[in-house]
């Protein structure tokens, strides 16, 4: 079977001597046109189309050609004796002579000039632009003959001098003719390594797709969905501005479903490619109550007091372990720092999965590879029995390598697996009455970011507003400084919340907790503590998480108050 290729002569004198040498030609079938630089390029793609194998051309016609097809593009050179022939014709014209070009003109044009002692002057070009210019400037210094290629004789021409084309002779055709034989014959090897690596990726690797650094999609394989799950535009966009070379992103495209998008960053040949893989969260994991998400950014934690300095030490000095224990009242902050942990350990990369610890017991194991860190909560409502099993399964998870971090409110003999095995690091976080350094940067923070997410007008708090906040105990911890100064922000229309509506907020508060007459301190222990916690309920419109904070427990310990 013969070769199927498409000769572009960028003259038309050249078209006499490629039926020539097609004549001795046997392995090519070999089809002629004629188009110079930017008009041979739709004669190009026309014949990728049709289905050619090989592309001949010349110079700058076959570079242009070469970035604007996924064909082979052979370039004929120009021979040495081409430019012999040229040489010889141009000794003996009088005047200043010069010969301007692409590279395969002009290197063995230097090289026989100099090695010849030929005064002639030799400019080599990179785009077609820059041969007006030359040409341009070489009038203007008194030069009269002009050689080159197609385009350098018609400059030539337009400012009235001499040309002589540099034409291909038999040899330098016979040689493309030769090259096209064995860059056809490499480019179907390549294309059958690529169909079979294309075959495996469709047998082993779902749900990928692969953009190069210029955006342009290189391969695509779909079976659990019918498209690619993230817009395509919005991938390519990423690349430009630069995709993470490695980590993983979380979609959601319903509330029950959830995607995870993972890119791997890969080098091949010096070129660059993005492979993005997508797939769907486990739903038994999603049933169980296991909430994932994505740490990309450090965790804002304010640390001007000692207490939470030291608190940040033992964390940063102790991140080879995997197990952790973290010690704190509701509302402290643990699942913050928890999160601060596993950006520390994974420097942003893995999902962070997050559950109650009767949840967890019923998970059979953690199967998901990209689960780097998982935090456990509510310890409290277990028996003894079940946190020895919830202990086991911790040790199993932190010796496959994923980090496993405990949350508990208080330190008690139950907790003894949890606490003071040797792998364990404990970390006890103080109550925000403990840090009172910190409240006026949390102040500050929490007025900021509740600005850019709710578009609040109040972006300052006055200094004696300020001191009523550090005066309070917050037995709720950082997450009722939170919730007290959303509704200042939500209340405040000024720019500036003042001391009168701390005061307003914070006396409702503390009227709250000194409504209790003398009939809740009658009866047992346990009565009086039902009574106080169904008040606080009533005065909370049964929210619960607000009854939890005010109470300094966390929703799980309140529903089994509530309970018994």
């Amino acid at each position: 079977m013969k070769i199927k290729t498409l000769f572009i002569a960028p003259y038309p004198a050249m078209t006499h001597l490629i039926e020539e040498c097609r004549q001795e030609e046997q392995k090519l079938d070999l089809h002629i046109e004629v188009g110079n630089l930017q008009d041979a390029i739709p004669l190009a793609k026309a014949a990728e189309n049709r289905g050619f194998d090989v592309i001949i051309s010349r110079g700058g016609t076959a570079k242009l050609i070469e970035k604007e097809v996924n064909i082979p593009v052979v370039d004929v050179h120009v021979s040495g004796y081409d430019m012999l022939r040229v040489l010889t014709l141009a000794n003996d014209f009088p005047g200043r002579k010069a010969i301007v070009g692409f590279s395969n003109i002009t290197l063995g044009a230097k090289a026989i000039t100099d090695l010849l002692d030929i005064p002639i002057e030799v400019h080599t070009v990179d785009t077609a632009q820059e041969v007006e210019t030359i040409v341009e400037q070489l009038k203007t210094e008194g030069c009269e003959l002009i050689m080159g290629d197609v385009i350098t004789i018609d400059a030539a021409s337009k400012h009235n001098l001499e040309g002589i084309l540099i034409q291909s002779g038999r040899e330098a055709i016979f040689e493309a003719f030769q090259k096209a034989r064995s860059i056809y014959r490499l480019h179907q090897k390549q294309q059958k390594k690529i169909t079979f690596l294309k075959t495996l990726l469709e047998e082993s690797a779902s749900d990928l797709i692969v953009i190069s650094a210029e955006g342009e999609v290189v391969y695509q394989n779909w079976t659990t969905f019918d498209s690619c799950p993230s817009p395509i535009v919005t991938l390519k966009d990423l690349v430009q501005q630069g995709l993470p070379s490695h980590g993983v992103n979380l979609i959601e495209s319903s509330e029950l479903r959830k995607i995870k998008q993972k890119v791997i960053e890969k080098v091949i040949d010096d070129q660059t490619y993005y492979l993005v893989q997508f797939s769907e969260f486990n739903h038994e994991s999603q049933q169980l109550g296991l909430h994932f998400q994505t740490i990309s950014q450090q965790p804002m934690l304010m640390t001007k007091s000692k207490k939470m300095q030291r608190c940040m030490n033992v964390i940063d000095n102790n991140l080879i372990y995997n197990r952790w224990t973290l010690i704190g009242a509701s509302g402290s902050g643990k699942m913050l720092i928890s999160q601060y942990i596993h950006y520390l350990k994974n420097e942003g990369n893995g999902l962070f999965a997050s559950s109650s610890a009767e949840n967890v017991l019923k998970m059979n194991d953690i199967n998901d590879p990209d689960i780097h860190t998982i935090y456990i909560n509510d310890v409290e409502v277990l028996s003894p029995q079940n946190i020895e099993k919830l202990a086991v399964l911790i040790n199993n998870w932190a010796r496959r390598g994923i980090t496993v971090i405990t949350a508990i409110q208080q330190e008690d003999p139950v907790f003894h697996s949890l606490m003071y095995d040797d792998g364990a690091i404990r970390v006890t976080i103080p109550s925000l009455f403990e840090r009172k350094e910190d409240i006026k940067p949390l102040t500050t923070y929490f007025i900021a970011s509740l600005h850019g997410e709710l578009g609040t007008s109040a972006i300052k708090i006055k200094n004696d507003a300020m001191e009523l906040l550090e005066q309070y105990s917050w037995p709720g911890n950082v997450a009722e400084l939170k919730n007290l100064l959303k509704d200042a922000v939500l209340e405040e229309k000024g720019y500036v919340i003042g001391k009168e509506l701390i005061s307003e907020l914070l006396g409702e508060k503390q009227g709250k907790t000194a409504s209790f007459d003398n009939e809740f301190l009658t009866g047992t222990l346990d009565e009086i503590e039902k009574r106080i916690i169904l008040k606080i309920m009533e005065e909370e419109n049964h929210n619960q998480t607000k009854v939890a904070e005010r109470l300094g427990i966390n929703r799980s310990t309140l529903w089994r108050k509530l309970k018994q």
